[in-house]
């Protein structure tokens, strides 16, 4: 029954845990920016702040109770007396279940990442699928305005379309492990992917992996190099989020294993971005509630503005993502 999860102190104590946790996080990181004046001269907007407070209300308040009762609900239906029934696991063998835990979530949110920044498909069907992922993973990739002045900001760790949270698979898959009885695994793999993800989109500047990188010691610089290309670092992710071809690159936030071994869409730079931010229509760029709430399947095309330097003009041909 459903109830028996509302009333599961196990259950109930991993979310609220992860949720305490990651919001005193967020504060922390947002204390950094702003002590730091991360945010000054265009590189966050009010409309960035105004999207990364609704995205983050809806996401408490909506998506995330919303993803919680179909899933319990549904796993409560089809396998009622397995709830819990793997804490056993949990228990006994936390460390390797934390392992594929996390490299089972971060697969699944870096191939669906993958996925929306794709060229389109030539079913029929997956192009309509692949449209909305499109359009739920594109406030994303707006940050700032038009000016090329944005940069890019811990708050947008959580700024994506309504649709995008209930479309992610990692999302799903958590949860239902959490049913299953897997509290810790669930608890400390989900704050590990969180503080990781907040760490790569929060600006820090000159980011101490550009440091690392550019070291003159090649006993510190090649090391490093390495290292990236297991796990994902701010500028890597920031790349991502550049106006330049590197935005089709480094799909995943935590494990980089998958970028480099598996989709061929690495990319380690040693210099920052010189633009942030997709370009946007009038509509994106003013109007917050339209980002979140635009469910134009339709608008596949490049935004036609003048490139500035440091951008890659897009072709008509191109993916959504550099538009």
């Amino acid at each position: 029954m459903l109830t028996d999860f509302l009333t599961n102190e196990y259950q109930q104590s991993a979310i609220n845990f992860v949720a305490y946790a990651a919001g005193g996080a967020l504060v922390l990181f947002i204390a950094y920016e702003w002590l730091f004046l991360r945010g000054r001269d265009g590189k966050k907007t009010k409309q960035d702040w105004a999207m990364a407070g609704i995205a983050l209300t809806f996401l408490s308040m909506v998506q995330r109770p919303l993803l919680l009762l179909v899933i319990f609900l549904a796993l409560s239906a089809i396998a009622p007396a397995y709830s819990g029934a793997l804490q056993w696991m949990d228990a006994q063998y936390f460390w390797p279940c934390l392992v594929v835990y996390l490299l089972i979530d971060e697969y699944l949110h870096g191939r669906v990442h993958l996925f929306a920044h794709s060229r389109r498909p030539k079913n029929p069907w997956l192009q309509k699928i692949q449209a909305f992922y499109k359009v739920a993973h594109r406030p994303h990739h707006q940050t700032g305005g038009n000016d090329g002045r944005g940069e890019l900001s811990v708050t947008q760790t959580y700024v994506e379309h309504w649709g995008w949270w209930l479309v992610l698979p990692n999302y799903w898959f958590g949860l239902i492990c959490l049913y299953f009885g897997f509290y810790q695994v669930f608890i400390w793999g989900s704050l590990s992917k969180t503080l990781w993800g907040m760490h790569v989109h929060t600006n820090w500047g000159y980011s101490y992996d550009l440091y690392l990188l550019n070291h003159p010691n090649p006993w510190i610089h090649k090391p490093f190099h390495a290292l990236c290309h297991i796990l994902v670092f701010p500028n890597m992710h920031h790349q991502h989020h550049s106006r330049s071809a590197n935005s089709a690159k480094n799909m995943t936030n935590f494990i980089a294993l998958f970028d480099w071994l598996l989709w061929d869409t690495q990319v380690i730079e040693k210099e920052r971005p010189k633009i942030y931010g997709w370009r946007q229509t009038p509509e994106e760029e003013f109007n917050p509630w339209y980002r979140y709430f635009n469910t134009n399947l339709n608008r596949a095309g490049p935004v036609k503005l003048n490139p500035k330097q440091g951008e890659t003009a897009e072709k008509p041909t191109q993916q959504l993502r550099a538009t």
